[in-house]
């Protein structure tokens, strides 16, 4: 998951408990809000039954004789008054409470103010409800207006967030897709300044540009060292050479004394073979190679088997090549790439087994040529494919010669070209190369 987006998702859940909060506690805010005003009407309508008492009398509710109460309500039971006589010893006061009552067999719970006063010498009883199911309606439409625009407010949230941290972090983005991504190379990185506003991301983009100019520099000076130190070994190796094979064309050195010759001959060779490999390697890294030929890749493949077929007859390895695509390279280096696939046939026939096989194909994929070199070998460790392709190190095998630069090189030549490596394998089962073209 990206940065903005788990910034974006910080801001949304920060927010949404406040939303919720607010979803939670403003009906119950409300709710007070309304019966207080509730309060307020019943204390208001008392005033006005008392002072309607006051002008007309009491007898005009309740009279001496017959019915001792009055009552009055709404049609819709939303509002009722009722007026009856309370024994003289009651007690004057005044309460406001929810109580249920029941109307022409009805229950209804209503918001009560209960009142009781004196009037022409004897004490009533006065109560004014007001039906308590428009402020539970209130409430319940309020929570669901509350949830709505707690959705709609979250969505916005979100959108709004994930668009300003995505801003915010433009010149991070930047930073990783443009500057650090695409770099198979020192000497490709981009050392621009990013335009920014943010002092961390200055910081960041400096201290990042500081560390690849010092790594490009290391990496120079090493190719240097490895080119200047390869190329002047070359000269005394072949001094060596020469001087060995002079004092074999001696006839009086002793038979113990040329075998000893031979075997620092054979010294000699195997290091000729590591300075050339790499100062090839060298060579390719600083792009002192010409890419001017126009290369069929099967035909150069089919040239590889031909050559190397001596190998195939002396491990009786058996050989698959189906190569019906083509791929046509309009700018390349014949030799180097005849190198490349060499080496990796030739891998793949040194860590194969006694009577294996090899499956080379070609095939186009998604608008992109591909050619897939697998072996019947021992496979390598999953640990280990990370760093197949570092010098000097190989698999392990019977073969003394090797010097663990055949991959290195390999990998060199395919970043000249542009070419991806995909390794894939399996323990005991086999390898497979998979070369994707540009």
């Amino acid at each position: 998951m990206k940065l903005y987006t788990k910034l974006a998702l910080l801001n949304t859940v920060s927010k949404a408990l406040i939303f919720i909060a607010f979803v939670l506690f403003v009906p119950l805010i409300v709710k007070q809000v309304v019966l207080h005003h509730t309060d307020q009407r019943l204390l208001v309508m008392k005033e006005q039954v008392i002072g309607i008492v006051s002008r007309i009398g009491i007898s005009t509710f309740i009279r001496e004789e017959g019915d001792s109460s009055y009552s009055s309500y709404n049609l819709l039971q939303e509002e009722y008054i009722s007026l009856e006589s309370a024994a003289d010893t009651s007690p004057t006061f005044q309460r406001i409470e929810n109580t249920q009552r029941n109307i022409e067999n009805v229950d209804v719970d209503y918001r009560v103010l209960s009142f009781v006063f004196q009037s022409e010498g004897k004490k009533y009883l006065l109560e004014i409800g007001k039906s308590l199911v428009p402020i539970t309606e209130l409430n319940e439409t309020i929570k669901k207006f509350a949830l709505y625009i707690l959705l709609l407010m979250l969505s916005i949230a979100v959108l709004v967030d994930i668009g300003f941290a995505k801003y915010l972090l433009k010149p991070f983005q930047f930073i990783i897709e443009k500057k650090l991504k695409p770099v198979k190379h020192p000497a490709d990185f981009d050392f621009r300044e990013i335009q920014t506003s943010t002092a961390d991301f200055k910081y960041l983009d400096k201290s990042i540009n500081e560390m690849m100019g010092k790594i490009n520099a290391v990496f120079q000076r090493e190719k240097e060292i490895t080119s200047n130190i390869s190329h002047e070994l070359l000269t005394p190796v072949s001094l060596l050479q020469s001087r060995l094979e002079n004092i074999l064309s001696d006839t009086t050195i002793s038979e113990n004394a040329a075998m000893k010759v031979i075997e620092s001959q054979k010294t000699l060779a195997r290091l000729n073979k590591i300075i050339t490999a790499l100062l090839m390697v060298s060579r390719i890294e600083n792009e002192q190679y010409l890419k001017e030929d126009s290369i069929s890749v099967r035909q150069i493949m089919g040239e590889v088997i031909d050559e190397i077929e001596e190998r195939l007859d002396e491990k009786k390895i058996k050989i698959d090549f189906n190569c019906d695509a083509d791929y046509l390279f309009s700018q390349g280096n014949k030799s180097l790439l005849f190198t490349l696939f060499f080496n990796l046939v030739n891998n793949a026939i040194k860590y194969n087994v006694q009577d294996g096989k090899i499956l080379i194909r070609s095939m186009n994929e998604n608008g992109k040529f591909k050619m897939e070199v697998k072996d019947t070998g021992m496979g390598i460790d999953a640990e280990k494919i990370k760093t197949l392709f570092d010098r000097f190190r190989k698999q392990k095998n019977t073969d003394a010669q090797s010097h663990g630069l055949g991959l290195p090189i390999v990998k060199a030549i395919a970043d000249f070209h542009k070419i991806e490596i995909q390794i894939s394998s399996r323990l005991k089962e086999g390898s497979t190369f998979l070369l994707i073209f540009p």
